[in-house]
């Protein structure tokens, strides 16, 4: 008979509630965002430092539905520190300083009704909870966040700063903070477009498509250089350097081992974009090593790649 665990989640701190299964585990279900989440957890699990460290990380995978699936239904894997600090590693979220605070920056525009309105937090939204969205630690860090983007002269508010806390109110958008939205967006951090790096042989058409309607059943634009103009001044090479800049993921078939594809996955990883490997299950055993240890969908039909592509965009990019 599965165990309750009586004590707050192992991840999110929130009050849990029984699942009786017939396992031996410690199972229970929490609430978020409305909806039910199942954890299935050893019955003595405790947080290693590097989970308890890196928790607000799974916290804001969880607040905005990015938490892998098959973790949370009652036939998924039981959860233990190996499988969460994997999870941790592979989420594409803000991690450095340059990336939270244009993070920020972002989600502020978002909620600006008309350029130069002031800014107004979601009434019903925990100030706590709004941080581990964003993935910061707690709101005194967004708060430090914020008043750094006060100081390079991105944003304007009021210092409403107190003995319990800083903080600021009034927040509205300059316009050298939406000059840098437009220059966030031209380096492909907030952009809805995917290259992809495959193989343009004719043998590889339906992948293509296949590919293609994962991409687009996410709302992203799938960016292939063979079908983009280019100016007859621009090399091919320059042209998909460009691309990939502004692309903000790369999406790498390496079915049939083409050398570009190398190149161009080998590229995005230096610009620090997120890159997701595919390759056909009868060709994936000729991969080279410098890619074959990075983490593949590897698919044995068009269906099963646009299935497990759009899984893996849903849960890793959106």
């Amino acid at each position: 008979m599965g165990n309750y665990h009586q004590n707050p989640c192992h991840i999110t701190g929130y009050q849990t509630e029984n699942y009786p299964s017939g396992y031996d585990l410690a199972e229970y279900l929490i609430t978020v965002n409305g909806k039910r989440m199942l954890f299935r957890f050893p019955w003595d699990h405790k947080n290693n430092d590097f989970v308890e460290d890196n928790k607000h990380i799974l916290q804001g995978m969880i607040l905005n539905g990015k938490f892998p699936k098959e973790f949370s239904n009652t036939n998924g894997p039981v959860l233990d520190n190996e499988r969460l600090e994997n999870i941790i590693r592979n989420a594409v979220v803000p991690r450095t300083p340059e990336e939270k605070i244009y993070s920020l920056l972002s989600y502020l525009h978002s909620l600006q009704q008309f350029e130069g309105a002031q800014i107004n937090w979601p009434e019903n939204e925990d100030r706590q909870d709004l941080a581990k969205r964003l993935y910061f630690k707690n709101y005194q860090e967004l708060v430090f966040y914020l008043f750094t983007l006060y100081k390079q002269g991105l944003i304007d508010g009021r210092d409403a700063t107190t003995k319990d806390g800083a903080d600021l109110i009034g927040i509205r958008l300059t316009y050298e903070g939406l000059a840098k939205l437009i220059e966030i967006n031209e380096s492909g951090t907030q952009s809805n477009r995917c290259f992809v790096a495959m193989s343009f042989s004719d043998s590889q058409r339906d992948t293509r498509n296949a590919i293609r309607i994962a991409i687009k059943n996410c709302d992203f634009d799938a960016i292939l250089i063979d079908e983009q103009h280019i100016d007859s001044e621009v090399t091919i090479n320059d042209a998909l350097i460009a691309e990939i800049k502004k692309s903000k993921f790369v999406v790498a078939d390496f079915t049939e081992h083409k050398h570009g594809v190398y190149f161009e996955a080998g590229f995005a990883l230096g610009l620090r974009k997120p890159v997701i490997y595919l390759c056909d299950k009868k060709d994936f055993d000729n991969t080279h090593f410098d890619t074959n240890h990075y983490p593949h969908i590897i698919y044995e039909s068009l269906s099963d790649l646009t299935e497990k592509l759009q899984t893996k965009i849903e849960a890793w990019i959106k």
